[in-house]
C-alpha cells in the first residue's frame, strides 16, 4: 500500500481523496474528463458573463520508489503560470469575460473569510467526486446534481469588479522517480502491475449570488504533463471541456 502524501500531510487525512486516487487508478492511462451541470448557458445583468478565475490550487510532485510523493515547488510555480496563460487563451474564444482574481491583504478583515472558500472548494470537491463520479458511492440525498459553497462566496463578488462567476481549479500532478521507473519495470516482469504517476483535477464554475456549483468537471490522466506550456495546455482544455457560455 503505497504513503500518498500531499503538502506534507497523508492523503488519508484529507477529505476522500486516498479512496478517489485509489478508484481512478482502475481508470486506463489515456486522459478523461466527466462533467455534471444545472445550466446550459450563464445568466449575467452585462453584456457577457464576468468569470473570477480563483488561484489555481496545483501542486506537482516526484513519485518516489516507495511510492511517496513529494512535493516539487520549482515544477509547481512554472505550472501555475502556464495553466493561467491558458486560460487566458482559452478564454478569448468565449462569450465571457475572465477576471483575474486580486488578494486582500492579510489586515484585511475579508482575507481569512476568502482563504477559507479557497479551501473548502478543495474539500466539497472531493466530495463531488467521490459521491458523483465513484461507483458504489452515491449518496441518497444526491439523486440530483445539488452542491454549492453556501452564501459567504458573494464576498469573492463584492471584491472582484462585481463577478458573476467563479472558477475553481484543483490538480494534483506526479511524475515517477528514475528508481521507481525501475520499480515499474522489474514488476512488469513479474507481471505485477506498480501505479505510477498520475494527473487527477477538477474545475467547478460558482455562482457568486448564490454559491451553487453549477458546473464541475473531473479529469483524469496517467500520462498527462504541467511542465510545459504546451501540455498545461492541453490539460486546461481537457479541465474546460463542457463549461457553458
Amino acid at each position: 500500500m503505497f504513503a500518498f502524501r500531499m503538502k506534507g500531510i497523508h492523503l488519508a487525512k484529507f477529505t476522500h481523496f486516498a479512496t478517489i486516487l485509489f478508484a481512478l487508478t482502475l481508470l486506463s492511462g489515456c486522459a478523461t474528463t466527466g462533467n455534471k451541470s444545472t445550466r446550459s448557458s450563464l445568466d449575467s445583468l452585462h453584456t457577457t458573463s464576468n468569470v473570477l478565475l480563483m488561484p489555481v490550487d496545483v501542486e506537482l510532485s516526484v513519485l518516489t520508489a516507495g511510492g511517496e510523493l513529494e512535493p516539487r515547488a520549482d515544477w509547481t510555480e512554472s505550472a501555475k503560470d502556464y495553466m493561467n496563460n491558458a486560460f487566458i487563451e482559452h478564454q478569448r474564444t468565449r462569450n465571457s469575460r475572465l477576471i483575474s482574481y486580486h488578494s486582500p491583504d492579510d489586515a484585511d478583515p475579508l482575507s481569512g473569510q476568502l482563504a477559507e472558500i479557497e479551501r473548502l472548494h478543495g474539500v466539497v470537491g472531493q466530495s463531488i467526486l467521490l459521491h458523483e463520479f465513484i461507483q458504489g458511492y452515491k449518496l441518497p440525498s444526491k439523486e440530483e446534481f445539488n452542491w454549492t459553497l453556501g452564501p459567504k462566496v458573494q464576498a469573492l463578488k463584492e471584491t472582484n469588479e462585481n463577478a458573476d462567476y467563479a472558477l475553481f481549479v484543483f490538480v494534483r500532478d506526479s511524475y515517477s522517480s528514475s528508481g521507481r521507473v525501475a520499480m515499474q519495470i522489474a514488476a512488469a516482469i513479474l507481471g505485477v502491475s506498480l501505479q505510477g504517476g498520475l494527473q487527477v483535477g477538477f474545475a467547478s464554475l460558482v455562482d457568486l449570488n448564490s454559491g451553487e456549483i453549477v458546473w464541475f468537471n473531473r479529469m483524469f490522466s496517467g500520462t498527462g504533463d504541467l511542465r510545459t506550456q504546451e501540455s498545461a495546455t492541453q490539460t486546461v482544455a481537457y479541465l474546460l471541456k463542457g463549461l457553458p457560455e
